[in-house]
C-alpha cells in the first residue's frame, strides 16, 4: 500500500506537468487507475499503450511496476527490461524496484530457514517458495541462489542443493557457495565410489592381493590371501621348492624354502566388474575440479579449496595433470607456501620422495609453524623408508638404509605431536617409527597416548 501511494503522488505530479501534451486515453486511464488502485485495468490499458507507442518507455516502466504489484515478477523484469532498451531515464527506479522486492521475499525466506527443522521441514519449503519469489524478482543475484541451496541442503535434498550452489557460483563466484558445491560433488563421487567397491568387493580384493604377492612373501601368506591351492607341484628330491597353482586366477606362484620366487599368470586375471558406479564417481569428482580451477584462476582459493582441489586430483588418478599445474603455480608465486605443499603431497602421492622433501622444506621455509606440512614432510620419510624395505625384501637382500628414512622422519612427526597432541594418527605414526629405529620405550608410550585419545 505505502509504494501504491508513492507511486500514486508521482503520477499526480505527471499528469500536472504534462496535463497539456499529447498522451494517448490508454496511458492517461492507466495512470488514474494507479492512483485509484485499480491495478488489473491499469495493467490492460498500459498494454494496450505498449502496443500501440512500444517506444513510451514510462508505460513500460509503469506495466513492469504494475506486474510487480501482482506478483508477475517475470511480466515485470520484461517490461523494464523493454524500458531500458529505449533509455536509462529510469534507470534508478527500476534499480530500486527490483532490490526491494528481492529484498523482502530474501528477508521472509530467511526468517522461515531460521525457523526450520527436522521436526518442523514445511518451514524449508515456505523458506524456498520465497527464495523463488527473490530470484525470479532478481535473477542475477547469485546470494539468493545460496540460501536455496542452504535450504535444499537442509532439508535432504542435495541434488537440488549442488544444483543452487553451482548457479550461485556461475552468477557471482561466490566462493563460499563454490565450496559447499564442490564438498557435494566430492561426497557423491566418494559415495558412488564406495557403491562401485561394495558391489565387487570380493574381485577387487583378489586384484590387490594378487598384486601384493611379490618376491619373497611367505607362502603361508600367499595361502591367507588366495585360499587353498588348486594344486601342489613338487620341486627335485632334496629340494624346498614346490609350485602352487591357483585355477581361479590362472596362476602359479614359485616357492622356494617357504618364500615367493615368481609368480606366473597364463593369461590375465581379468573378472567381470560393474563400473558403472565407478565412472559416476568419476563424474563427480570432475565436476568438483572443474568448479576448483574456475576459483584458483579466479585467484579465489584458499587452504580448504585447495586441499578439495588435491582431494579430487588424487581420486582421479590426475597425479600428472596436477603436477603439471602446481609446478606452473610455484614457479610464478614462489613465495605461496599452500601451492608448495601441495605439490609436495602430489609428488609422494607419485613416488617421487626426492621432490616432495624439497617442496615441504620450501613450505617450511615459509612458515616454520606450517603442521600439515610438519606432518607431510615427515610422513614422506616415513612412506620412503618403507618403499627402502619392501624393494629389499623383493631382492632378498638385507638393508638398514630405511632406518636412516625413519630417523629423518621423526624430529618432524615429534614437532607436529606438540602442535597437534590430541591427534590420533599422529602419535600412531610416532609409535611406528619410534618402534622401527629400535626405540621401544618411546614406542610403547606413543601407542599409549594414541590407544588413549581413542578412548575418548
Amino acid at each position: 500500500m505505502k509504494s501504491s501511494i508513492i507511486l500514486a503522488t508521482l503520477l499526480t505530479s505527471l499528469l500536472l506537468f504534462q496535463g497539456f501534451q499529447c498522451a494517448s486515453s490508454e496511458f492517461t486511464g492507466a495512470k488514474l487507475n494507479i492512483q485509484q488502485n485499480n491495478l488489473p485495468e491499469a495493467k490492460r490499458l498500459l498494454e494496450l499503450e505498449v502496443q500501440k507507442n512500444p517506444q513510451n518507455e514510462e508505460a513500460w516502466y509503469l506495466l513492469g511496476w504494475v506486474n510487480g504489484e501482482g506478483g508477475d515478477y517475470e511480466g515485470m523484469n520484461a517490461a523494464y527490461d523493454k524500458a531500458l532498451e529505449i533509455s536509462p531515464k529510469f534507470s534508478k527506479d527500476i534499480h530500486g524496484s527490483r532490490y526491494n522486492r528481492w529484498a523482502q521475499s530474501l528477508n521472509r525466506g530467511l526468517k522461515y530457514l531460521e525457523r526450520a527443522s527436522p521436526e518442523s521441514s514445511m518451514f524449508y519449503n515456505n523458506a524456498l517458495e520465497e527464495f523463488e519469489k527473490a530470484m525470479r524478482a532478481w535473477p542475477d543475484t547469485s546470494l539468493t541462489y545460496r540460501y536455496m541451496g542452504y535450504a535444499y541442503y537442509s532439508s535432504g535434498r542435495p541434488e537440488n542443493a549442488v544444483g543452487a550452489f553451482t548457479t550461485a557460483w556461475e552468477k557471482g563466484k561466490d566462493i563460499e557457495s563454490l565450496k559447499p558445491a564442490v564438498r557435494l560433488y566430492i561426497e557423491h563421487g566418494d559415495q558412488a565410489k564406495t557403491r562401485f567397491e561394495a558391489d565387487n568387493a570380493d574381485k577387487l580384493k583378489n586384484i590387490s592381493n594378487l598384486a601384493s604377492i611379490r618376491k619373497n612373501t611367505r607362502k603361508n601368506d600367499v595361502i591367507d590371501m588366495l585360499g587353498a591351492p588348486d594344486r601342489i607341484r613338487r620341486g627335485p628330491r632334496g629340494t624346498k621348492k614346490e609350485d602352487l597353482e591357483f585355477r581361479r586366477f590362472n596362476l602359479v606362484v614359485s616357492i622356494e624354502n617357504d618364500r615367493v620366487t615368481a609368480k606366473t599368470f597364463s593369461k590375465p586375471y581379468t573378472p567381470d566388474i560393474d563400473s558403472t558406479n565407478y565412472h559416476k564417481a568419476m563424474q563427480e569428482y570432475d565436476k568438483a575440479i572443474r568448479l576448483l580451477t574456475e576459483a584458483k584462476q579466479a585467484e579465489m582459493a584458499d587452504a580448504e579449496t585447495l586441499n578439495m582441489f588435491l582431494n579430487a586430483y588424487i581420486q582421479t588418478d590426475r597425479l600428472t595433470e596436477a603436477i603439471a599445474e602446481y609446478e606452473q603455480a610455484t614457479a610464478t608465486e614462489s613465495t605461496n607456501k599452500l601451492n608448495q605443499y601441495v605439490l609436495g603431497v602430489l609428488y609422494r602421492s607419485s613416488g617421487n620422495y626426492e621432490k616432495a622433501v624439497t617442496r615441504f622444506h620450501e613450505a617450511l621455509g615459509l612458515d616454520s609453524t606450517f603442521a600439515d606440512a610438519l606432518f607431510d614432510l615427515g610422513a614422506t620419510y616415513y612412506n620412503w623408508g618403507v618403499e627402502i624395505m619392501r624393494s629389499a625384501e623383493d631382492k632378498g637382500v638385507s638393508t638398514s638404509e630405511h632406518k636412516e628414512k625413519f630417523k629423518q622422519a621423526l624430529p618432524y612427526i615429534e614437532r607436529v605431536s606438540e602442535v597437534k597432541p590430541d591427534d590420533v594418527q599422529v602419535w600412531e605414526t610416532l609409535g611406528t617409527i619410534y618402534a622401527q629405529i629400535g626405540l621401544q620405550d618411546q614406542a610403547l608410550k606413543a601407542f599409549d597416548r594414541a590407544d588413549s585419545l581413542k578412548a575418548k
